[in-house]
């Protein structure tokens, strides 16, 4: 057993501490009652193998590096959570379909035993890890090796996350209460973990006497960022929660066809299945349809209005609504309804018997459910806050 010095027992005091809030926080998230369990499942899980992996310094310490084969594969555990987590966005993940992720992590312990049993026979008695075992090709493989593997599930969660992003602009009119910057956030702050890895070890080798020290200050990094995973994720709402009592196969199947034919329709390629094929004569009548709901009967004043709704007037299912909205009018089903919206707004702003109405009054009879979502979806579309487009307006008619 290796001999820590004051400042190394302090941080793993400090790193002890971490793991057992982590491991608080995972279950704050599970139990909470505001949470969906069937998504907060994954990330409890992604904070307690963050938290797990954490605690590797204090395990090696206690069982020493020639036996600490059993957990070696643990860092490979947060990079499945994580895209399980954002997979959960818009399906359900059943055992069938997470345990193959997993396979690697018990693998790893297979190499990784081998490899400890050699070195351990050689450097029986040494407390603290050789640097011919570090620097050894098969040590380097099976150490670098990990944070590789977790670099392939960082792309594949952002790929999830921003295939998620883009169907749901094809299902809501209004995506604040579902906003994944967070989601962004955490995606991305994962990157920057493995990141501080492959820093450190490099470090390992210019100051071999340091290694636990550096091992440390390494895995203390995760504390700040599972108390940010937590917070963030106990206060972000799931599609299934915006919408109580969907039906959530049906839900899922939609958002499986909006994030489809937005994949087909950015590739500029008609969807294959044939389900989801319209004729151009029907397309267009349905295009028709749509624009008489939104301009006759004005239902993009509805504040949360979705496609699933529009849908149920038309009487049509929800993915011959969303394709007709992307092929018929390219664009999706969020931007049809703003748009609407913005020029209604505009309208609104410029007429003088709204003149004395205030901005956020005007917002809401065009369909915007608050102030701070009218003023960021009207400068998106017009490049002016209502304020700056009402006072730029005035300064026109009063100059003219």
């Amino acid at each position: 057993m290796m001999t820590l010095t004051v400042s190394e027992n302090i941080l793993r005091m400090v790193l002890g501490l971490g793991v057992l809030q982590g491991m608080l926080l995972a279950a704050l998230i599970f139990f909470h009652p505001r949470g969906d369990k069937s998504v907060n499942l994954f990330l409890a899980c992604f904070i307690m193998s963050v938290s797990a992996v954490m605690s590797l310094p204090i395990i090696v310490h206690f069982v020493g590096w020639q036996n600490s084969f059993f957990v070696q594969s643990l860092p490979l555990l947060p990079g499945p959570f994580l895209y399980l987590y954002i997979r959960s966005f818009k399906e359900t993940i059943t055992f069938r379909k997470a345990w193959p992720h997993f396979i690697i992590c018990v693998l790893w312990v297979i190499p990784t035993y081998f490899n400890l049993l050699k070195y351990s026979k050689l450097y029986p008695d040494a407390g603290m890890v050789p640097i011919g075992v570090l620097g050894s090709p098969t040590t380097i493989l099976l150490v670098m090796g990990r944070p590789v593997l977790q670099v392939v599930y960082y792309f594949m969660a952002r790929s999830q996350l921003i295939s998620y992003q883009r169907s749901i602009r094809q299902l809501f009119s209004e995506t604040s209460r579902i906003d994944l910057n967070w989601a962004r956030y955490l995606v991305n702050g994962f990157l920057v973990l493995i990141g501080v890895f492959f820093v450190a070890f490099p470090l390992m080798f210019v100051f071999p006497n340091h290694i636990s020290l550096i091992l440390l200050i390494n895995m203390s990094v995760g504390a700040p960022y599972i108390y940010v995973a937590t917070w963030l994720g106990i206060k972000q709402y799931t599609v299934w929660q915006v919408q109580p009592g969907v039906n959530k196969e049906a839900t899922e199947a939609t958002i499986q066809q909006a994030a489809d034919i937005e994949i087909n329709g950015s590739n500029g390629k008609k969807p294959k299945p044939a389900k989801t094929v319209q004729s151009d004569d029907r397309m267009e009548v349905l295009v028709k349809k749509i624009i008489v709901l939104m301009e006759e009967e004005k239902l993009y004043q509805e504040a949360e209005l979705t496609l699933q709704q529009v849908a149920g007037k038309l009487q049509v299912p929800a993915y011959q609504v969303s394709q007709a909205l992307n092929e018929g009018m390219m664009k999706s089903f969020y931007e049809v309804v703003n748009n609407y919206r913005v020029e209604d707004a505009k309208r609104l702003l410029l007429d003088e018997k709204s003149s004395n109405h205030t901005i956020l009054s005007i917002g809401f009879e065009a369909g915007f459910n608050s102030k701070t979502t009218f003023n960021t979806v009207f400068k998106k579309f017009t490049g002016l806050t209502p304020t700056e487009f009402r006072e730029k307006q005035t300064s026109l008619t009063t100059a003219s």
